[in-house]
């Protein structure tokens, strides 16, 4: 009886030997796949970059009007405390409930290393789909003036994207620039350069994280 009994619990072992060493399989041929997909897809999207096209996220919709009554006219040194506080406290860029659109043109154009949105509300709604506020994080470093038309800031930013592997976004360095119309005094422009590359990016992006 009692070989018998040992019998089956050395059966039942290997059983769950087996099915964890099928599990872990699963979950490297998972992450592998997901990484050739990046680096199958990372040159088209260095490509689209270089053609300032950009590579769509998500289906953005059409562009619409969103908040209420634009403030025109602005001086430079007042959008610039206007996106200090934005950034500082209300962290828009992870948060777009924070960001002020109401200095910023329905048309304006946002671009970085990987994307080129034309559209304030296509650009709020990709920010909404992209970091976890929850578990991200932005710190701003400066923001100043840097003539008549432009303004500049340097922010850091990590965190998780909303994402079903889950892939985290380790600290990087981003320079902004807002562009302003001289006859209105909205933002029409706001680029982003990183320092990290755009493919580098994405291959984090691909990343399964704990």
């Amino acid at each position: 009886g009692g070989e018998g009994v040992s019998e089956l619990d050395t059966a039942a072992g290997k059983d769950d030997c087996e099915i964890n060493r099928r599990r872990v399989f699963s979950r490297r041929r998972s992450a592998t796949g997901l990484l050739v997909v990046a680096g199958a897809i990372a040159p088209k999207i260095a490509r689209a970059s270089e053609r300032s096209i950009g590579f769509p996220v998500a289906p953005l919709g059409k562009q619409t009007h969103i908040g209420g009554d634009k403030k025109l006219h602005l001086s430079p040194e007042q959008l610039k405390n206007i996106l200090e506080d934005s950034i500082g406290k209300g962290e828009y860029f992870i948060s777009p409930d924070s960001m002020p659109v109401d200095i910023f043109d329905d048309s304006c154009r946002f671009k970085d290393p990987t994307t080129d949105v034309v559209g304030l509300s296509r650009y709020v709604k990709a920010l909404g789909i992209l970091f976890d506020r929850d578990r991200s994080k932005v710190t701003l470093s400066e923001i100043k003036v840097i003539s008549p038309n432009q303004i500049q800031a340097v922010w850091t930013q990590e965190g998780y994207l909303k994402l079903p592997w889950n892939p985290y976004v380790p600290p990087y360095t981003s320079t902004t620039v807002w562009d302003i119309d001289s006859n209105t005094g909205l933002i029409v422009k706001q680029e982003h350069t990183w320092s990290i590359s755009g493919l580098e990016a994405l291959r984090e992006t691909f990343t399964p994280h704990a």
